[in-house]
């Protein structure tokens, strides 16, 4: 029981990233290009590189953490697939944050090196699995599968989290799911 408790306990902090990487990188980009009126793809050169850096070292963290932990080959062998998995979408929280703000703003940001980047550095990892499957060029319909994946994993993640404070706010006296990893 105590493994299940470590991979649920992973599990959030990966729904706390998600949302805390989206709602940082949103408040700064909105903040930053539509209120003091700097250029968007500055600001996403900016900021997506430490966002990506930021979120990359707290996965690791959170894997190497268990990894060292007293939890189960199992357990650990799990929560390491489940970093590799969910990595991609866990790094497109920033990502959106910049595409929401683009599309707030009526900016295009296609020509942000650091957005370029990513998209390359995506396309090079999903395209060969998508080649074992098919051989018709499927690179922008697989980008936007992976676009809602993403998003969709995230927004579950966290409305999760929410829900878990929400709850624990109201029903306070229950004892909560509170669980040390």
């Amino acid at each position: 029981m105590r493994d299940r408790a470590v991979i649920r306990h992973r599990l959030s902090q990966y729904s706390a990233l998600w949302l805390g990487g989206f709602l940082v990188v949103l408040v700064i980009a909105a903040g930053a290009s539509l209120v003091a009126g700097l250029d968007l793809i500055d600001v996403a050169d900016g900021v997506l590189p430490a966002a990506f850096v930021v979120l990359g070292a707290a996965m690791a963290f959170g894997i190497g953490a268990t990894a060292i932990s007293t939890a189960g080959l199992a357990t650990k062998s799990l929560v390491t697939a489940l970093g590799l998995v969910l990595i991609l979408p866990l790094l497109w929280a920033p990502v959106l944050a910049v595409l929401v703000t683009a599309a707030i703003g009526g900016t295009v940001i296609e020509y942000s090196t650091a957005y370029a980047g990513f998209r390359i550095v995506v396309s090079h990892l999903v395209y060969p699995l998508v080649a074992l499957f098919t051989d018709s060029p499927l690179a922008a319909a697989v980008w936007a599968i992976f676009q809602v994946a993403a998003s969709v994993i995230g927004f579950l993640a966290s409305m999760v989290q929410v829900w878990k404070a929400v709850r624990g706010f109201l029903y306070s006296g229950d004892g909560g799911d509170v669980e040390a990893a």
